[in-house]
């Protein structure tokens, strides 16, 4: 069955910072598939965004190259480890249409859970996982399962889990996913909304960095198919 991928990011940083510590690239895999890359490094700010950049560039790196997404996170904590001593941390989860194995695989070492939406029904992904770069035997948590139509992925920074906490009125991630494809919207449009969502929760400031990442898989496709690409970013002085 012919399937087309939509895949959207929408992000923003901390209130009173200019730099956001989340990282989100999309890479095409070798063999045929996307891959996204989030990461989350630890704190906020200029340091946090050089932290995340790095890991982002070695995940993607080996990807390129075709190793395992399962391989190429243990390699991300392997440097970061070796290079920061286990004194700096960072959240990374891998989300890939793997078109080799015709499958979607998340890869995580992240707090977070993973919301997962197949035929109307909400699931998560939030087998215990470890951030990389503390210590020493960390290993990343992978999830595998077969690419069907009416499959919705949405992975978050911790930014968002944590919206409004601190008004006593906290985001909920999954009723919100929820509410949001029941109106079937695209990923684009998903991920706008749940990122206003949760920055709402914190009163139009947000406690911390924030990025919103929607893959939706839907039947049908084009006798002549054309990708696209789109990337907004508001500069600020």
């Amino acid at each position: 069955m012919p399937l087309t991928i939509d895949f959207a990011i929408a992000k923003t940083h901390r209130y009173g910072t200019r730099e956001s510590g989340d990282t989100a690239e999309v890479i095409e895999r070798p063999a045929g598939g996307f891959s996204v890359v989030l990461v989350d490094g630890q704190g906020t700010g200029a340091a946090a965004k050089l932290l995340s950049l790095q890991v982002a560039g070695q995940v993607v790196s080996l990807l390129n190259a075709g190793v395992r997404d399962g391989a190429a996170a243990r390699a991300a904590h392997d440097y970061l480890f070796a290079t920061r001593g286990g004194k700096v941390s960072a959240e990374l989860c891998i989300l890939s249409v793997d078109l080799a194995s015709r499958s979607l695989v998340i890869t995580r070492n992240s707090t977070v859970p993973v919301v997962l939406w197949r035929d109307g029904v909400i699931s998560l992904v939030d087998d215990q996982s470890e951030r990389i770069g503390i210590y020493r035997h960390t290993r990343p948590h992978v999830f595998e399962l077969p690419m069907e139509a009416e499959t919705r992925v949405v992975i978050v920074s911790d930014g968002v889990i944590h919206a409004g906490e601190r008004w006593a009125c906290p985001f909920t991630l999954s009723a919100a996913v929820e509410a949001v494809f029941a109106a079937a919207v695209t990923a684009e449009c998903a991920a706008d909304e749940l990122l206003q969502q949760a920055i709402a929760a914190d009163r139009g400031r947000p406690n911390d960095d924030m990025t919103v990442v929607v893959l939706s898989l839907a039947a049908g496709g084009a006798e002549q198919p054309i990708r696209k690409l789109r990337l907004t970013v508001p500069l600020t002085r």
